[in-house]
């Protein structure tokens, strides 16, 4: 603002020193007030320049949102999901995709960024760091805006990560974990870590053989559990200094060369108890204190995590029911929780301060560590999560399917195809036009072995919760309180048995025998195995019963255990069992009582279909069809014709297509009773062409078998996620509950 032309600010001033040759009396007291004033008035109109400026910030922001928006609609809106999945996979794609979603992330917080400054520039328009930022893990609170702002100040103070791979790498995981300021343990929060002097100290200790391999092996998601060390610089340098560098294979063996530290125990030598300040004598909780001093659970893991993470290693403690564990990762590549002080995946789960992975427990940090394996291949399937946003709603399913099969481990992908499942307007054809690939691939692996076990209905009328034994799930121990007790396996269609095996939760297992009988072909049971067979082995609940499998076929196992005597400790009880083999194909008729359309001269269409030989279907011309809609993705094994006698056409043509797909057609081979087809072929509608004579149909009969959309969502979660049991069955419950029919 301006007056006769001069600031407000400049005439401000001119009045308060006006004002002070009038008191000259109290020359000190106006100098202060004329300080005062002044500084006031100076932050008033920093305010007011800062307003302005981040008002321009916004609207420069949101106009580029806009902008990309509108280009990426181009791309993405109308277009089929491989086409989308083209453009997400191109350098200007990626760069379209993630910089609005970054924006968006920050815009959707009222924030903005300098879009003209010459670092965040070079950051929005470079393909390899803004997928690194946007497929590293989550950031707490969406916090965005800080951890670009924090990799800004990265890069202005070492230009060398525009071309280092590991010093963006080291950038990147130290800005997204420190957009919330990490309390250092030691002080409980009266230091905070330097986050600068973090990445300075880690480049300095590049080459110096101090940090393990998996330091240079992991992707910035890994560092990020290495470079959240909540010790401070110091403490680090103690922790290297005195860990057990000795051991072989000190890498592979961190859980070694970081145990026997800390003392155990709540209370001191001196009676105070851990609950107590004066526990550590009111000094810092330093690693060196807590070594000489000791802890509970929870400070042995987090001294134990520090150790590691001072090297390298990416670590995080974990907490469990009345327990705290860590974990750390291999340079085999493999996530674990350290025997004897963690329990299984599924009931640990991360701190507060180490939640960047979906925000999930640890059981899914595997699934993640799958993905980060497969980096272009989850980053691709990130870019066409964000891509999804701009498809039409009822093309948003075929490119999150898409997605989801790009990188079957993308959980995030899996939640958004859920929600995209459920769209009103989706239709039945495009959902199984996109299910096609994943149907394709199910059927390709069929005939091959897996955990048969799952795919079982499991009774007892003795073990409580019997289906926990064999869903892969299991929490809880299922047990007999009875001296014999029998368990049913019912298969949905015959299978082959390559072994199986018990899970006990019983220390005497020697006491306990059984029986394995194995329903043949005529419906009767016969002997297959007992338990003189078995191999003895361990798991980490107990122990365990191996047995082969047998050559005969199968639709039911039953299962007859005895103990001689039930004591405690001695009930019978099972953890899991698990059955190993091949399922074949349930197959049955699936053509009754579908929608059927037939050629305008011909008779009722749903007499082809209605099971009932008594009504007929006659074509009333020389040329006619019927075609059949399952509304399903069917594996057809054969088609059968009951002609009326005498009313046989000249020739039959098949055609068959998956949804709005392209027609398949194929001439049937004489006498068109029966008709084979390929079952490793997908149909949806199938049409029959009759060309010559006047034919007359008792019925049609299809058999195969038929899959439900969310029958092949769940096959494919089964497939990929049979060694992540707590997230399939979080995925299948998710799946379970879309609000969706074919």
């Amino acid at each position: 603002m301006e007056m006769f032309g001069m600031s407000l600010l400049g005439l401000l001033l001119i009045v308060a020193q006006y004002s002070a040759t009038i008191y000259d009396a109290d020359e000190d007291y106006h100098d202060d007030y004329e300080d005062a004033w002044g500084t006031e008035l100076q932050q008033k109109e920093m305010d007011l320049i800062l307003n302005v400026r981040k008002n321009s910030e916004k609207k420069a922001q949101k106009q580029s949102l806009i902008n990309l928006r509108r280009k990426i609609e181009e791309n993405v809106y109308g277009q089929s999901s491989n086409t989308v999945k083209l453009y997400a996979d191109s350098t200007e794609g990626s760069i379209d995709l993630l910089q609005w979603g970054l924006l968006k992330i920050i815009d959707d917080k009222d924030q903005s960024v300098k879009l003209d400054d010459n670092t965040v520039q070079w950051i929005l328009s470079n393909r390899e760091i803004l997928e690194m930022l946007m497929t590293s893990g989550d950031v707490p609170k969406d916090k965005y805006k800080e951890a670009l702002e924090i990799l800004v100040d990265l890069m202005n103070e070492d230009p060398l990560i525009k071309t280092d791979r590991l010093r963006m790498r080291i950038a990147v995981a130290i800005a997204l974990t420190f957009t919330t300021p990490m309390e250092s343990y030691e002080f409980a929060g009266r230091k905070y870590i330097d986050w600068m002097e973090r990445y300075k100290t880690y480049i300095e200790l590049i080459g110096e053989g101090v940090l393990l391999e998996q330091f240079y092996k992991g992707t910035a998601w890994h560092l990020r559990y290495v470079v959240g060390c909540q010790h401070t610089e110091e403490e680090q340098v103690w922790a290297r200094a005195n860990m057990h560098r000795d051991i072989d294979n000190l890498a592979g063996n961190m859980s070694r060369a970081t145990a026997g530290f800390v003392p155990y125990g709540k209370v001191n030598k001196d009676g105070f108890k851990m609950s107590s300040f004066l526990f550590y004598y009111s000094q810092p909780r330093t690693l060196k204190t807590i070594s000489e001093i000791g802890g509970l659970c929870g400070t042995r893991a987090r001294f134990r995590t520090a150790m590691m993470q001072s090297s390298g290693v990416p670590a995080l403690p974990v907490l469990q029911k009345g327990h705290m564990g860590f974990m750390w990762w291999t340079p085999e590549g493999i996530w674990v929780l350290p025997r004897g002080n963690a329990g299984p995946w599924g009931r640990s789960s991360t701190t507060k301060d180490y939640d960047y992975t979906w925000n999930k427990k640890s059981c899914y940090f595997p699934v993640m560590n799958i993905a980060q394996k497969h980096l272009p291949e989850y980053r691709l399937s990130e870019k066409m999560r964000i891509a999804a946003k701009m498809a039409q709603p009822e093309d948003m399913f075929g490119v999150l399917e898409d997605a989801a099969t790009v990188c079957p481990h993308n959980y995030a992908a899996w939640v958004d195809l859920s929600t995209a499942m459920a769209v009103g307007t989706l239709e039945k054809a495009a959902v199984h036009s996109a299910l096609l690939p994943s149907w394709e691939s199910l059927r390709a692996h069929q005939g091959e072995e897996s955990t048969i076990s799952l795919d079982a209905t499991t009774t007892s009328e003795c073990f409580v919760d019997a289906m926990t034994m064999t869903n892969g799930t299991s929490k809880t121990v299922s047990c007999c309180d009875q001296t014999t007790g029998s368990i049913t396996l019912d298969f949905p269609a015959p299978v082959t048995v390559n072994s199986i095996q018990f899970q006990w939760k019983i220390k005497d297992i020697e006491s306990v025998e059984y029986d394995i009988y194995a329903m043949g072909a005529n419906g009767e049971f016969e002997l297959v195995r007992t338990q003189e067979s078995q191999i003895l082995g361990k798991w980490k609940g107990g122990r365990t019963s191996s047995l082969g499998g047998w050559e005969m076929k199968t639709n039911k196992i039953m299962i007859e255990l005895r103990i001689e005597k039930i004591v405690k400790d001695k009930y019978l009880c099972i953890g899991e069992l698990f059955v190993k083999g091949i399922l074949d194909d349930a197959i049955a008729v699936v053509s009754d009582g579908k929608p059927v359309t037939s050629s305008e001269l011909s008779t009722e269409a749903g007499n082809l279909v209605d099971n009932d030989e008594g009504t007929t279907w006659t074509a009333n011309a020389d040329n006619s069809w019927f075609e059949i809609d399952f509304g399903r993705i069917c594996a057809i094994r054969d088609i059968e014709f009951s002609w009326v006698e005498g009313t046989q056409p000249d020739g039959v043509t098949i055609s068959y297509r998956v949804g709005d797909g392209p027609e398949t057609t194929f001439a049937a081979e004489q006498p068109f009773y029966e008709v084979p087809m390929d079952m490793d072929t997908g149909v949806t509608v199938l049409r029959v062409t009759l060309s010559g004579g006047n034919p007359v149909l008792k019925g049609v009969t299809v058999r195969g078998r038929e899959y439900s959309s969310k029958e092949i969502l769940k096959l494919q979660v089964k497939r990929f996620y049979e060694m992540h049991r707590q997230v399939k069955a979080a995925l299948i419950e998710q799946i379970d509950n879309i609000d969706y029919t074919d």
